[in-house]
This record gives C-alpha cells, structure tokens and sequence, in this order.
C-alpha cells in the first residue's frame, strides 16, 4: 500500500479527530467561492453597470477576504499540526523514515484539501443565489435572480485555496524535520512557567489606549491634520491593546488572588490558575481580535447609517422632483407637455429662480456664490414645507447656505462682489443644506430683497425652474424622456452637471450605492465575526484535551460535574467578552469623531450592530462550553 492510500484511509478512519480542521477550511471556501460568485455574476454586473469602479470594490474586498481566510487556515493548521506531533512520533518510534511521514503528511492535507474545496464550492454554489438576492434587494433593483454556476468564481476559487493548501501542506511535510522525537512527544504536555507582569508594562498599556482616545477626540479642536491623527492613533491604541491583554490583564488576575475569601471558594483558586495562563498563551490572538471586532463595528455601523440614513438626506439634499437650467425660455414649455404625457407623475407644484451669480469673498478662501432675495427663499421655503422662515432687519445682513458638511465656520462676514465694488455682510445665521436639489446652486446667500433688486441684471442671472412631481422614486420613463430633452437643448454641454438634477436618479443612483456598501461591509463583518469566534472556539477545543487529565484529578479529589462546569464557563466567558468588550470600546470612541465628520448620527447604528455582534458571538460562546465540557468531562 502506498503512502498516498495510507494518508486516504487515515482520513477515514479519524475523520472525526479531522472535523475541526475541515470544518475551518470548507467554511473560508464557502465564504470566499459566494463573494467571488456575486463578483463575476452576469446579472449583477449589467445591474450595476451604472455604479463606477464597482468591480474594483469587489476585487478589493475578495482580496482582502481571500487573506483573511488565508491566515485563518493556517492557524487552524497550526493547531491541527500542534494535536498530531504525537501521532507523528509514534510513526518515527516505529520506524518510518521523515521523508515518507513529511509526503504522507502532505498527501493527507492535499487530499484533505481536495475534499474541502468540492464541499465548499458546492455549497457556495448554493447560497450564492441567495446573497445576490439579497444584494438586489439592497439596491432597490426588482430583477429575478437565475441561479447559475459561474466557471470564473470556480477556478478563481480553485486556484486560491490550491495554492494555500499546498502551501500548508509544505508546512506539514517539514514538520518532522524540525522537532527532535522527545520534542514531538512532549509537544501537548510541556509545562509552562507562571506568567510574570511587569507593573510598567500594565500602566504603558493605559496610557497608549488613554492617550490615543485622547490625541484622536482632540484632533479636530487642535485643528490637527486629522490623517497624521488616525494614523498616531492607530498606532498608539493596536500597541496599547496588546500591551493590554498581554501585561494588564494578566495583572488584575494576579492582583485578584489577594482576595482570599474570593480565591479560595469551591474551586476558584485553580480557575483562577488556568485562566491566568489562557490569557498568557492567547494573549496576541485575543488583542488581534479585539482590533479586528472595533474596525469590523465601527465599519458596519457607518455603513448602516448610510444607508438607512440616506433617504433623510435624500430629501435634504434633493427636495424637488426635476430642476432645469431655464437659460432657454422655450424650454419651461416643451418640458411641461412631457410632464403631461406621465399621469402618475403629474407636476404637483413648481417655482421658477432666478439667482444671481456673483465673486464672494471669505477670510480665507474666494469663490462663486448664488444670491436669491429673502421673499424668494420664503417662498421656496412654503413650498419645501420648511419651518426655517427668513427675517433680516438690516440690508448688511445675510444668511448663507452650504452643502460643506463641515460646520466649524468661524468667520460672520462675507463681502459680495457686486459691478466690480465689494460690500460686506454680516451673516445672522449657517445652513448646511442646498435651498434647491444639491450641485444647482452648492453656495446661496440669502439678502434683502431691496439688494437682490438693486443688483440683478440680466448679464449676473443664472435662472432655473424647480418641479416637485407625484411619485417621484417611481419616475423611470418621464425622467429618461426628460434626460433626452435636455440632452438634447444642451447638446454642446460636456455633462448635465449644473443643467439638469433629477431626484429619482439621484435616489436609485445613491440606494444602489448605499446598497452595495453595507452588503459588502456586513458581508466582511460576517466573515471577520464567525472567523475570530471560531479561531476562539478551535483555540479552547484544542487546548480541552490537554485539559482533561487535570479535571479528572480534581474528579478524584471531590470535585463534581456542576463545579467543573461553572468552572469551564466562567473562564471561557471572560475569553470570549474581553476582547468584545474593548472592540466595542474602541469602536464607539472613533466613531465619536467620525459621526461629526461625516455629519450622520453614528450611536444608534454602532449599537445595533453591537448588540447583533455580541450575540452571534455569545452563540459561538455557548456551543465553545458545551463543546468543551463534553470533552473534559467524558468518561469522568
């Protein structure tokens, strides 16, 4: 019988002490095969051919999905290769040369990959349906999904995974070449020193996370670059964070075994012992997932907010159906007869404006602003059904409008070129949102209507109807016709930027766009969550069988089953919230700063996906004790 056949059978007849291993690999290529498949799927590429450099965002993030899952394997590898070292000793003992174990070895993880690989890609065949399904859904499109298998997602998958497993495999085969026999014996029982704690290190520890909390919510009142800031910030608080679990952790369990009546109830003294040296040995695994838990939180919530959060702002940004450059006065008519051709999108309301365009002139900076009188406003207000009604009572006052989200103006002055004479206004008042649909007119000032009189000519006006439609997100045709017109009238135009804005493809523009980003960001979240909760739940099933000899001697000693499960959740559970807890930390501490720097509301969404991410993680918690304590209290 050859090594290949011996590495088969060996598979089979251990299948279960390979289920974990397997597991991990058929589940990165599920995960990875599905997003491969919506990327290179043909529905979804002609359904979001209007969205630019869409292909280049999914590259991006199956790039980044394809070395998540690769450092996955191969510390799922690690460990499966750690709870075989014996097994492999034995093969030696008996006298089987390193070179045939190392290629059987590697046959086993080849094969084993193989299988993994079919397993995967069929299964990932089968939901990919429905992840695109729920992709179109995002994106506001209606479009019936076919299931099709795509050839491209396969061998991009095959390639992928063939290549990490041989890589793996590799690994596997010069295993035996770098531990002595003793070594490969010895591997699951050498013993390890108590962990000392260095007080400096534990204080360090604080400081970095306190001081990068500090320098980052500080940034923007310091008026600091803010890209130097996150990257200071980064820096301090991923170093201070495994500092955190590698020196400061470890002293509050040390520090807590002063309390003797607490230590020494039931069996808290050894718990207290093994968890001590749980968090020593997976000290870098928790702090990574710590970093990996805020970067997946703050991600989800932003990209949520945006999304639920873009129909507000929709309506802020784009509160009239149609606005048209009326420059062409035969142009109000032809649209109107269009208009009439669309019963369901009949013109319910319309107002005509005629700005004026004029140099403005800020403390820091000289641009072009829109100026409107104060009764237009008022009137455009009336009909935007806005409470915010305009009173100056001075003809030097003035109130200005900006879609900048950025809102720490801190000048009160403007001067307006008006026929080559600069006059200077006080501004009563900041709005941060376009009085028309956003890019018509991005900088109003609101004056008397005294000085809009004086000043407008028709050499400085720049004139435009606004139309408020029925059914404006259900507009498809009367906006297509609308887009020729005036493709058409303005044909000399290099784009309708500035000429035309329309709300319906501003809406199905931004929800498909809105739609593709929490899809891609939950879709991350999901594989970074079930990934590290898994790398923990691997971690503890493989550390439960070394475990098990030290229950049954407390087994023998008196201790029952309840205890010794008490016991396991107590310290598995501080396992697993540590690293959550923290995440979570650092996650609503950046978005403290971001949620004002992207003007949305970030808490409630950083909430949501908090408490959605804190229990799928304690599902993984629960199966992880139940797992465990099935090992080390069999046969007890």
């Amino acid at each position: 019988m050859n090594l290949f056949k011996i590495a088969s059978k060996n598979i089979r007849r251990n299948f279960y002490n390979y289920f974990l291993y397997f597991t991990s690999m058929v589940f990165s290529i599920i995960i990875y095969f599905t997003f491969v498949s919506i990327e290179y799927n043909k529905q979804v590429l002609v359904m979001s051919k209007s969205i630019t450099k869409i292909d280049v965002t999914f590259k991006a993030s199956s790039i980044v999905i394809a070395i998540f899952v690769a450092i996955f394997i191969w510390y799922s590898n690690s460990f499966f290769i750690k709870k075989r070292k014996k097994e492999i000793g034995l093969y030696s003992l008996l006298g089987i040369k390193k070179r045939q174990i190392g290629r059987m070895l590697f046959y086993e993880n080849i094969v084993m990959g193989i299988l993994a690989l079919g397993t995967g890609i069929l299964l990932g065949s089968l939901l990919s349906k429905v992840f695109i399904m729920l992709l179109v859904r995002l994106m506001g499109f209606s479009i019936y999904i076919k299931f099709t298998i795509v050839p491209k997602a396969i061998i991009n998958t095959f390639i992928t995974f063939f290549t990490l497993f041989f890589i793996t495999s590799v690994h596997g085969y010069s295993l035996i070449y770098r531990f002595k026999l003793i070594e490969l014996f010895k591997a699951e029982n050498k013993g390890e020193k108590e962990p000392k704690v260095s007080i400096i290190a534990t204080l360090i520890s604080i400081i970095l996370i306190i001081g990068g909390y500090i320098l980052y919510i500080s940034a923007i009142k310091l008026k600091l670059n803010f890209l130097y800031v996150i990257l200071a910030t980064l820096i301090l608080v991923i170093t201070g964070t495994y500092m955190f679990f590698s020196s400061f952790i470890l002293f509050v369990i040390k520090l807590s075994k002063k309390n003797k009546k607490k230590y020494y109830k039931g069996i808290n003294l050894i718990g207290t012992s093994q968890l001590l040296y749980r968090i020593k040995s997976s000290s870098r695994t928790l702090a990574t997932i710590a970093v990996l838990s805020a970067t997946t939180l703050t991600a989800m919530g932003i990209a949520s907010s945006q999304y639920y959060g873009f129909y507000t702002k929709q309506e802020t940004h784009y509160p009239f159906s149609y606005v048209i450059n009326m420059n062409n006065t035969k142009l109000d008519k032809k649209v109107e007869f269009i208009m009439n051709k669309y019963p369901k999108n009949k013109m319910i309301n319309s107002v005509n404006i005629k700005f004026i365009k004029a140099k403005t002139k800020f403390p820091d900076y000289t641009t072009t602003c829109y100026i409107i009188s104060e009764s237009k406003y008022n009137e455009i207000a009336k009909i935007r059904k806005l409470k915010y009604v305009i009173k100056l009572n001075t003809s030097n006052e003035c109130v200005y409008f900006t879609e900048n989200i950025n809102k720490n103006h801190t000048y009160n002055t403007l001067k307006i070129n008006f026929n080559n004479k600069y006059e200077q206004f006080n501004i009563t008042n900041f709005k941060y949102y376009p009085i028309i649909n956003k890019g018509i007119a991005p900088r109003t000032i609101v004056v008397k209507d005294e000085i809009y009189n004086k000043y407008c000519n028709n050499n400085n006006i720049y004139s435009v109807k606004a139309y408020i439609n029925a059914n404006k997100k259900d507009a498809e045709s009367l906006t297509k016709e609308l887009n020729n017109l005036i493709s058409k009238e303005y044909s000399n135009a290099n784009n309708l930027f500035g000429i035309f804005s329309s709300y319906y493809e501003n809406y199905k523009s931004n929800l498909a766009i809105s739609g593709l980003i929490i899809f891609i960001a939950s879709f991350l979240g999901l594989v970074f969550l079930m990934a590290t909760g898994s790398i923990i739940f691997f971690k503890q099933l493989s550390e439960a069988n070394d475990d098990k000899p030290r229950y049954m001697l407390l087994k023998k000693i008196g201790v029952n089953k309840r205890e010794i499960k008490v016991s396991i959740a107590k310290q598995i559970l501080f396992i697993f919230v540590l690293p959550l807890v923290l995440g979570a930390i650092h996650s609503f501490v950046a978005v403290s700063v971001l949620g004002d720097i992207l003007n949305i509301n970030l808490t409630i969404p950083i909430g949501i996906s908090v408490i959605s991410y804190t229990l799928i993680y304690m599902a993984y918690y629960l199966l992880t004790v139940n797992s465990y304590n099935k090992i080390v209290n069999s046969n007890i």
